[in-house]
């Protein structure tokens, strides 16, 4: 059974359908690229997944059960993390405090601070900007508080919104050393990503997202050698 199994899905705003009849999975432990042009559905999908936007049919499970009605706190209790797009940390209050909204759902602080230190791990610069408020980190910075912000409230699942966006390429190479670094971890992701050559080298399996519908399917490797792909979205057209 799928880790994340998601059948005949419909999300969207107001008239607008945004996600038309998507079906795919997410297996434990893998990492799974969804690439599209802009306005595909892509963040839609990614929001109805964590309870931010409402559905309108279609079907929702994770680790076997229902997700449908649940609120997104209750879907983060889960084990359901999301990194998203624009990062959207809190920017008055420190480094630490972002980390430490991250894992609300611990009671144990001692586990907290071990997961807040093993953030730092992965991204050793929010280690010297803990007492920093988050809006003067630099944009990459900002990335990693956020990717970080997630990873400690313990996801068996991570979705990520477009990581790589507008960040330096020194910046990049560490933010995706990282997201490979996940599934070894046992942690499994669900990237959207702008830079879909970068996606399909990590990605264990990818769907392809065209307005609203998955159109293409296959492994990270299918995928990048597709005609189709490598004229849309790898710059070969």
């Amino acid at each position: 059974m799928p880790l994340l199994e998601i059948r005949d899905l419909e999300a969207g705003y107001g008239p607008i359908r945004a996600v038309d009849r998507v079906s795919l999975d997410v297996d434990d432990g893998e990492l799974v690229a969804l690439i599209g042009a802009n306005g595909a559905g892509k963040t839609t999908l990614l929001m109805a997944i964590s309870g931010v936007v409402p559905t309108r049919a279609g079907s929702i499970r994770f680790a076997g059960g229902p997700l449908g009605g649940l609120k997104p706190d209750q879907i983060m209790r889960l084990g359901i993390g999301h990194a998203p797009e624009g990062r959207r940390i809190f920017p008055r209050l420190t480094v630490r405090e972002n980390l430490e909204l991250g894992g609300f759902t611990q009671t144990d602080r001692g586990r907290l601070r071990t997961d807040i230190d093993e953030a730092c791990g992965l991204f050793p610069v929010l280690g010297e900007r803990l007492e920093q408020p988050g809006g003067t980190l630099s944009g990459g910075e900002q990335q990693m508080l956020a990717i970080s912000r997630a990873l400690v409230g313990r996801p068996r699942l991570l979705l990520l919104d477009e990581p790589s966006l507008g960040l330096a390429p020194l910046i990049v190479a560490k933010v995706f050393e990282v997201i490979a670094s996940l599934t070894e971890r046992g942690i499994a992701v669900m990237l959207v990503e702008q830079n879909a050559r970068a996606a399909l080298k990590l990605a264990a399996r990818g769907y392809v997202l065209e307005t609203g519908r998955i159109t293409l399917s296959g492994t990270g490797t299918e995928l990048a050698a597709d005609r189709r792909v490598r004229d849309a979205y790898l710059g070969e057209g």
